[in-house]
């Protein structure tokens, strides 16, 4: 995985285009052509947290623990079962009365 934006068949899981961040409309192009063509496509390209820590040196299994923590976070966020004391900037406590 790096700094990069992939067009993806859906189905087959294989790489069909990859290019830099910097040309992302390249691949967006060639994503609008492979569904003009009849393919299902996704396109993954890196957000933001990614790109800066990949520029401070993560690797691979550093994004890989980050995506993982996200996900465990955003996990936790929705259990209706969390009974902690805090909530996030928008939600208040479970436990709030």
């Amino acid at each position: 995985m790096s700094n990069t934006v992939k067009v993806i068949d859906s189905i087959s899981k294989a790489v069909l285009f990859e290019t830099s961040i910097e040309n992302m409309e390249a691949a967006y192009s060639f994503a609008q052509q492979m569904e003009e063509a009849g393919l299902d496509i996704e396109i993954k390209s890196p957000g933001l947290a990614e790109t800066l820590i990949r520029s401070l040196g993560a690797s691979d299994g550093d994004v890989d623990s980050y995506k993982d923590s996200l996900q465990a976070e955003i996990d936790e966020h929705n259990d209706p079962n969390d009974e902690s004391d805090y909530g996030c900037s928008v939600c208040p406590p479970n436990n709030a009365k």
